[in-house]
């Protein structure tokens, strides 16, 4: 076996010509309304300027700093003259603890949910560390070294490479589960789908996909080595460099769907906008590509190793050969601002940055030191399925768990309503076949309820301006399926036998639907309209967007909407409250300034927006309405909107007017992949 001095010459040959310079010497406009306003203001003045700057006694290579699960630690590993370190340092920069061995710690650290530390080392073993004093709680040899920064999978077990040619995999109390053999020593850092299937690259020249069971499904031949850790879209695309110069995007079959020739050896891990957008850095440039391949824009910054972090509010950030740190604009890559590392010349960045949930970036630099840089309050995106190196500020490595069965299976909103006001409820439907919808308007059945419900609704079901389904008494609904059989299935409260509550149950294919209730004598009254995921029809059809348009009041007379999550895991939704965006639709006397407000099924209060671009993550919030099809938010509007991520269970939104204001709104609920 090689020494590891004789495997690092031999790893920096591969790497490109101003890196192995380096160091020898021992050190790099359709958004544009929304830039302008997170570019200017009292946050931008602090946006990339120095917090602090820790000294590691060393030189920071490619270990990227991770963060502990509540963000109030930061570790990064240190190559120094007689070894290598792994660092602990407070949110506030003052040295916790130092872990030190007699090699280099090039790995970059992965933080597990209970804070441990887990990270490889040049003297070949991946080490678990104690976060509160760096003691070693095991480690684990592999008689080579380790380079390769750890995974975590969601059931604990942590996958990395080594030299030694082989995936480990190890249970959380460090002993081997399986290890899987490549044809060359494994610098990649694999990269964990949502399925559980482990992605990594070799310097065999090969991308593989093997099973949480340490099986193989499939490997994939590039042109040169895999160094590179690949990300992984949400729809499962994996993305990943090669030192043949091309970025490859692989379905996860492992066909290829596209590449693209960067006319440089790819070292970088690519990382994904919130868009779509696919970031690598490559010969000196910073490629931004499009979903299907095609490139956005380059921007030439000299920069070859660090990977990009990318923010909420669309920043991309990250570090250079040239020793800069710099933010780029999504839209052209112009630079926003640069802060530079350099106490003198020759100093590069290999260390990718992480952003913490306030917004604080860390990178560290070949200078010996780990900066800590001021943000804008603005996190990592949280619509993007790979923002970072390992996607997360703890670097597990782990594709976001969202089910992808998340379903709507219930949308109901009380409001006061005059007689000769209209409250509307729209439903999308995304599906193959017909499935069935049970729809009421529900006035006289909320006297159990202590509310002076409308006397009489009405009940009309639009597709486009078509009436497909009409009912005023629901009693007297004639032929169909029966809405109190449907009712009782679906867990709705039962309406009373011969009330004039309405209600239907309509059997609809994919599409947009609109239901509308309106007083049928004229008189007015609370009024509750309800949407419901039926019994029967196309089992994989679902609603992935529900609304609700009717009249802000105060008090009880506000806008509440109820909202059932179903699914067997985690699901992010996206949600707005419009009063101002009506008005280009015609809709008069709208609510000048609404607040949103997400509280869960005990009523505890989860998040409130009053303004969306009072977001820190609005750049999101845009892509978010792209992905759906929902309509554009104008830049300067009172609107609001949020990203949450819920598990299934019941949810209520409450659009009030801010002081008390009153008039139209619109809520709206979106599912996002």
């Amino acid at each position: 076996m090689p020494s590891l001095q004789i495997l690092r010459t031999h790893f920096r040959a591969f790497a490109t010509e101003r890196v192995v310079r380096a160091v020898k010497r021992g050190g790099a406009v359709w958004l544009g309304i929304f830039l302008t306003l997170f570019g200017v203001g009292l946050r931008a003045q602090t946006d990339g300027t120095k917090q602090w700057a820790a000294n590691v006694q060393g030189f920071i290579t490619l270990s990227s700093p991770a963060l502990s699960p509540d963000g109030s630690v930061v570790y990064v590993g240190v190559e120094t003259q007689t070894g290598g370190r792994l660092i602990a340092f407070t949110r506030e920069g003052v040295r916790k603890w130092n872990f030190d061995r007699a090699e280099a710690i090039e790995s970059s650290p992965a933080i597990g949910a209970d804070g441990t530390i887990y990270v490889g080392c040049g003297d070949g073993k991946l080490y678990a560390l104690n976060p509160d004093n760096g003691s070693i709680r095991w480690a684990f040899a592999t008689q080579t070294f380790v380079t390769s920064s750890p995974a975590i999978a969601a059931d604990g077990t942590i996958y990395f490479g080594a030299g030694d040619s082989r995936l480990h995999a190890l249970n959380p109390d460090g002993t081997q589960r399986w290890s899987f053999l490549a044809g060359n020593w494994i610098d990649s850092s694999p990269a964990v789908g949502a399925d559980g299937t482990i992605y990594f690259g070799s310097f065999d020249n090969r991308v593989y996909a093997v099973t949480r069971d340490g099986v193989q499904k499939w490997s994939f031949q590039t042109g040169g080595r895999v160094f590179s850790s690949p990300a992984i879209g949400a729809d499962g695309t994996i993305y990943v460099g090669s030192g043949d110069q091309r970025l490859y995007a692989l379905a996860p079959d492992g066909t290829k769907k596209w590449d693209y020739f960067a006319n440089g050896d790819i070292q970088a891990s690519p990382t994904l906008g919130a868009d779509g957008t696919i970031y690598f850095a490559a010969d000196t440039n910073l490629y931004a590509l499009k979903p299907d391949g095609t490139e956005r824009w380059k921007s030439r910054i000299n920069t070859s190793a660090s990977s990009a972090a990318v923010r909420g509010d669309g920043a991309i950030i990250l570090g250079g050969d040239d020793g800069i740190v710099r933010a780029l604009n999504p839209t052209d890559g112009s630079e926003k601002w640069r802060f530079d590392t350099r106490s003198g010349s020759g100093n590069l960045i290999e260390s990718s940055p992480v952003i913490a949930t306030d917004g604080s970036i860390y990178i560290g630099s070949f200078d010996g030191f780990l900066y800590k840089l001021n943000g804008n309050g603005t996190p990592l995106s949280t619509l993007s399925a790979w923002p970072a190196f390992h996607r997360d500020p703890q670097r597990q490595g782990r594709a976001l768990t969202i089910s992808g069965n998340g379903r709507l299976l219930n949308l109901s909103t009380r409001a006061q309503v005059g007689g000769t006001e209209t409250l509307i409820a729209g439903f999308v439907v995304q599906g193959v076949g017909q499935r069935a919808y049970l729809m009421r308007g529900v006035g006289p059945a909320l006297a159990a309820f202590g509310l002076a419900g409308m006397p009489d609704p009405r009940l009309r079901v639009f597709s486009g301006t078509a009436v497909i389904g009409a009912n005023d008494d629901w009693g007297n609904n004639e032929g169909g399926l029966s809405a109190g059989d449907t009712g009782a299935a679906v867990g709705a409260f039962p309406l009373p036998n011969g009330s004039k509550d309405a209600a239907l149950v309509l059997p609809v294919p994919a599409g947009s639907y609109t239901a509308h209730v309106t007083a049928a004598d004229g008189r007015d009254g609370v009024v509750l309209i309800e949407a419901y995921d039926a019994v029967g029809g196309d089992a994989t059809a679902r609603l992935v967007n529900l609304s609700t348009r009717g009249q802000v009041g105060v008090g009880a007379s506000q806008l509440f909407a109820g909202v059932v999550v179903g699914g067997t895991g985690k699901s992010r939704l996206l949600l707005r409250g419009i009063g101002p965006g009506l008005a280009q639709f015609g809709v008069s006397g709208v609510l000048a300034r609404p607040t949103l407000a997400l509280f869960n099924g005990v009523q505890q209060l989860l998040r409130t927006n009053t303004g969306w671009t009072t977001e820190v993550s609005a750049y999101d919030l845009v892509a978010a309405a792209q992905l759906v099809g929902a309509f554009a938010l104008d830049a300067t509007s009172a609107d609001c909107a949020m990203i949450v991520t819920v598990d299934p269970g019941i949810y209520t939104l409450q659009i009030s007017g801010v002081g008390g204001t009153t008039g139209e709104a619109l809520v709206e609920i979106y599912t996002l992949p």
